[in-house]
This record gives structure tokens, sequence and C-alpha cells, in this order.
């Protein structure tokens, strides 16, 4: 697919939701989701500025979102391209949520009636609620502030710290997933389980879990990749 006809596909006719910013975000979103936009596909501002309906500076701003979460990326003197994150890159960035992740996760285990632990299985409720929806884009987005949640609710200060950091990160290599892997089920029990091991508290369960639950996830996708 084209550029051109990318842009055409995932404008659905003129914004009118939410505000026009966020309309463009989701509907861009959707077309990585879909595969309607490629990794490492030029985004051309101007033509699909026309097919979303909306103007320039208000598709700026939504690219400018995109490019900050790391769906995007902005290459100097090359304009805007969908992120194409390597197998090196992916695996790099699961090594590093094994080690951190498994760290909320341990610090959540020791008091699995606090109100801590309260917000994350709300958190999982609603990415399964999302995931039932049918919706890719709500269920690319609740993914993320699940596991965000687990690392805000450990109550490590330097967790919340690093999550700014490599949150971008973690969201481009969950949106490949996503968009690699799309199977509901497998999504909704993997989570499941990972948060009744947290609640159950054994460490060494614990530890296997996380390391099994990011691990398996990226050593497909960069299957599928290769």
């Amino acid at each position: 697919m084209s550029v051109d006809e990318a842009a055409v596909a995932i404008s659905g006719g003129a914004v009118v939701l939410r505000t026009r910013r966020e309309e463009v975000v989701t509907r861009i979103r959707r077309a990585l989701l879909t595969g309607e936009l490629k990794p490492g596909q030029r985004i051309k501002e101007a033509r699909l500025a026309e097919s979303l309906g909306v103007s320039r500076p208000t598709l700026r701003e939504s690219l400018q979102q995109l490019v900050h979460e790391g769906a995007l990326v902005q290459v100097p003197h090359k304009g805007i391209h969908v992120a194409a994150p390597t197998p090196e890159e992916l695996l790099d960035v699961a090594e590093v949520r094994v080690s951190l992740e498994t760290m909320a996760a341990l610090r959540l285990s020791k008091e699995p009636q606090s109100a801590a632990m309260d917000e994350v299985r709300a958190a999982l409720d609603r990415h399964l609620a999302a995931i039932e929806s049918g919706d890719d884009v709500r269920t690319d987005i609740t993914h993320l502030e699940l596991h965000h949640t687990i690392w805000e609710m450990s109550g490590s200060v330097t967790l919340r710290k690093i999550w700014p950091l490599v949150g971008s990160q973690i969201q481009r290599a969950l949106t490949v997933d996503q968009a690699t892997m799309r199977d509901p089920e497998r999504d909704a029990e993997l989570h499941r389980r990972l948060i009744r091991v947290i609640e159950e508290g054994d460490e060494d369960t614990i530890v296997a879990e996380v390391g099994a639950h990011i691990q398996y996830s990226v050593d497909e996708v960069v299957r599928r990749l290769m």
C-alpha cells in the first residue's frame, strides 16, 4: 500500500469525535495496529491532513504525540516515519523489562490485599474489557496502562523515575506485539495469570512468570520479523 493509499484508508471521513487531535491520534494508532501503516513508512503530512479533514497544525500535534510515545520517529531532514524496531532492539527492551518488572511484581506481592493491588486489578479489568470489546486501539492503550500500573503501584520511587525513560520503548514493543500477534484469548489469559501469580506471592513463581510473560511475546515477534 502506498503512503497516499494508507492516508485514505485510515481517514474514515472528516474528524468529528472528541478533540480533533485525539481522534487523529486514535486513527493513526489503529492504522499502525492493522498494518495500514507499515514499519519504516514515511508520513506525508499534506496528504494525510487532507484525508483526515484536519489542519496541518492539528496533524503535527498528533504526530508529535506519537513520536513522543515511540510509535513514530522523526528522522532529521527526512520527516516522520513509522517506527521500525529491529529484533535486537526488541530483545534489549525485553531484557530491561524483565529485570525491572520482576522487581515491581515482587514488591506488589508483599501486600496482595493492598490499595496498590486494587489499582492493578482495576487496570487488568480495563484491559480485559478492552479485549472483549474488540477495539484494537483501546486494547493497545490498556495493555501499556496495565504494565505501567504494575510499575507505578510497586511503591518504588526509582521505578517511577525510570518509566518515562523507557515507557516509549515499551509502548513500541507492545504495539509491535499487538500488531504482529493479534490473539485476544492469549492476551487475556497471559495477563490474568500474571496478576494471579503476583497475588499468590510465591517469589520463584513470580520471577519465572514475569520472565516468561515478557520473553515469550518478544521471542515470537522476533521469529515472525526475521
